[in-house]
């Protein structure tokens, strides 16, 4: 098989020859290299390290999917400048306004959502928005011609409602504590935010990708079983709905710890998750989502930084010896080597590619 049909049969539950593996890193990494296989952005080392491509939209690459785009009122304008080292965003409404902040790395320091005004205002910003639909056609076109036979497109998009507030819009402690003050006016934009993402998941599932991957960084450490199970959980039923009604593949990338909900996840219906991470940086063993998710279950699986980062390298091979099993060989199993917004030494991906290699020999 070549990469390409390896990852679309593992991705259709079918039949495929061998174990599957796949890389994804971006500058940090690709800085490292010799100057013969930074080409492509990063697509010519994955060919160098014969992994298989499981390209998450236009990875680290210039080609963007446009659709679906959000687009609030014309009624709402924004505003972004810095100050010092600060980044402030201000939305203006004719409701009022929000305020961001955050520090010259991003990370927030104000969150725009942080008090009962703001809940009211962020409602109607949602009632007023919409979802709109571009085609990305071309986009995906490109990005095949860049792959070719080496893997697969998948869009790759998100959050949606509940992680989308706790990491960006709100932050947990707001989200907690506004949630149980005024659980009427959270429950009014929870709902009115979903809504307008069911467009969303409609367009994602009339888009060219064969393969959907909703980014909802799901984990008990800061949404808790009953959360997850009052509000994510029937959010990403629908999104499951939705894109396997159009015969593409529903998968949930749930890259934090998710062991205690594993129970719940089995209701959304996903053909499998994405960046699933074991003990301990994740606590999910592999083997055991299979047990509670099904044997069916596609695992794109996140290798621990603890083997692959923190070992010294020639220990990553009996690391990996210990690690994939027999039964992961015969599942619908990919083993995921991600080094995003890190670097790493070139010679880490190289032991695992030719532990790979002997393995499938």
């Amino acid at each position: 098989m070549t990469p390409k049909e390896r990852i679309t049969s593992i991705l259709k539950k079918k039949p495929h020859d061998c174990l599957s593996w796949t890389a994804l890193i971006d500058n940090n990494t690709l800085d490292l290299l010799p100057e013969h296989l930074k080409g492509n952005y990063g697509i010519d080392f994955y060919k160098h390290i014969k992994c298989d491509i499981l390209l998450l939209d236009g990875w680290n690459t210039p080609y963007v999917f446009r659709s679906p785009e959000l687009k609030w009122s014309p009624k709402v304008s924004i505003e972004t400048y810095k100050d010092s080292e600060k980044v402030i965003r201000n939305i203006s409404t004719p409701e009022g306004t929000l305020t961001a902040v955050c520090g010259k790395n991003g990370h927030p320091l104000k969150y725009m959502v942080d008090c009962l005004e703001a809940v009211r205002i962020y409602t109607v910003m949602w009632e007023q928005a919409e979802f709109v639909r571009h085609d990305d056609g071309e986009t995906l076109k490109k990005l095949e011609n860049l792959v070719d036979e080496n893997g697969v497109i998948t869009r790759f998009w998100g959050p949606s409602t509940i992680p989308r507030l706790l990491e960006m819009d709100m932050g947990t402690v707001n989200f907690y504590y506004l949630l149980h003050d005024y659980p009427d006016e959270m429950k009014r934009l929870i709902d009115t935010m979903h809504r307008k993402e069911l467009d969303a998941f409609r367009i994602l599932a009339e888009g060219p990708c064969s393969c959907v991957i909703l980014v909802e960084n799901t984990s008990t450490y800061y949404i808790s079983p009953k959360i997850y199970q009052q509000f994510n959980m029937p959010h990403q039923q629908e999104f499951v709905k939705i894109i396997k009604n159009a015969g593409k593949t529903a998968i949930l990338h749930m890259c934090g710890h998710v062991r205690n909900i594993l129970h719940l996840i089995k209701e959304t219906g996903c053909d499998g998750i994405h960046a699933l991470t074991p003990p301990p940086t994740g606590d999910t063993p592999w083997e055991l989502a299979l047990d509670i998710l099904g044997e069916d279950t596609i695992i794109i699986s996140a290798l621990d930084p603890s083997v692959f980062l923190l070992n010294k390298i020639q220990d990553i091979p009996p690391a990996l010896d210990l690690l994939i099993t027999e039964r992961l060989k015969k599942a619908n199993f990919i083993l995921g080597v991600f080094a995003d917004g890190i670097s790493v030494e070139p010679e880490r991906f190289y032991a695992i590619s030719q532990w790979v290699e002997k393995n499938r020999k």
